[in-house]
């Protein structure tokens, strides 16, 4: 995708590199505005690697310069959440490969994902809990030989904190929210109960068709034993998601069924209008909102 530019601003500037399954994406803002300065995604070629293209674009002046002063790395890999009061820093490595497995990945390689998989882990206060997390060890090895200073975070982290925050503020007594953001690629679903975490899945969702979104929504609804009566269902949408189409599907079952725009959930704040920036990004650079 080209690079998008609006703010000529020579202010100091934030990095955001996010890492997904098909390549990865920098987001260039300003932190003082909460814009998006320059955007651009990168889709590897066959026969490229995902650290040796990182370190070619990181070699480019506009992400490798003396403005950028601060640098996020958000990580799409599977996921696994721990109770804080349970969390042991020593441990955390066993807990993700026992929860997660090696990967496909690693099994067809021959390799176990400890050798090439560094674990970290993502603390969530807010929520009392850990978001478990890997990067492979070559491209976080990439990233800090340019900026050492580089923060990592589990991709659903943050947005599961300005989830909770949303809930707190607007949620009714004795009733349940399942949040749902969708996007062309996957979809996550959340929820909590007494102001901590209670559901968290991610599903992909590429090529999927409304069919089957429906009935994996509605299944993990019947699964946490839901009302359709008096819970509800909020449909965070991102880019050109048609969500209006299954919000009016979901309605044949579930009584109360909204949608969510970004601007809302995050405090009508610039860079939520932009609909090349990612939710999970979002809550990361606008957490403070």
């Amino acid at each position: 995708m080209p690079a998008t530019g609006r703010n000529k601003s020579y202010r100091l500037q934030s990095l955001s590199i996010r890492l997904h399954a098909d390549g990865f994406s920098f987001f260039v803002c300003d932190p003082q505005t909460s814009t998006l300065i320059r955007g651009e995604h990168f889709v590897l070629n066959p026969g490229e690697t995902l650290p040796g293209r990182l370190l070619a674009e990181l070699e480019r002046q506009e992400y490798y310069n003396n403005l950028i002063d601060q640098v996020f790395v958000l990580v799409c890999s599977p996921a696994t959440r721990v109770p804080l009061e349970e969390f042991r820093r020593d441990e955390a490595e066993t807990l993700y490969h026992f929860t997660i497995g090696d990967g496909e990945e690693a099994a067809s390689s021959g390799q176990k994902a400890a050798q090439r998989c560094k674990v970290i882990y993502t603390i969530l206060p807010q929520l009392e809990s850990v978001e478990l997390y890997s990067i492979p060890t070559d491209v976080e090895e990439v990233i800090l030989q340019h900026y050492p200073t580089a923060r990592f975070f589990g991709a659903y982290a943050m947005l599961q904190e300005r989830l909770l925050r949303y809930d707190t503020d607007n949620a009714e007594t004795d009733t349940h929210t399942l949040y749902v953001c969708l996007d062309s690629m996957t979809m996550s679903t959340f929820a909590f109960s007494d102001g901590h975490l209670w559901v968290a899945n991610n599903f992909g969702t590429k090529n999927t068709s409304l069919s089957n979104t429906l009935y994996l929504l509605l299944n993990l609804w019947k699964n946490m034993k839901l009302d359709a009566e008096h819970d509800e269902m909020v449909l965070i949408a991102h880019t050109d998601y048609d969500a209006g189409t299954l919000k009016t599907s979901l309605e044949d079952y579930i009584r109360t069924v909204r949608l969510l725009a970004p601007k809302d959930l995050f405090a009508g704040a610039p860079l939520a209008a932009e609909k090349e920036v990612p939710l999970d990004l979002m809550a990361l650079l606008l957490n403070r909102i």
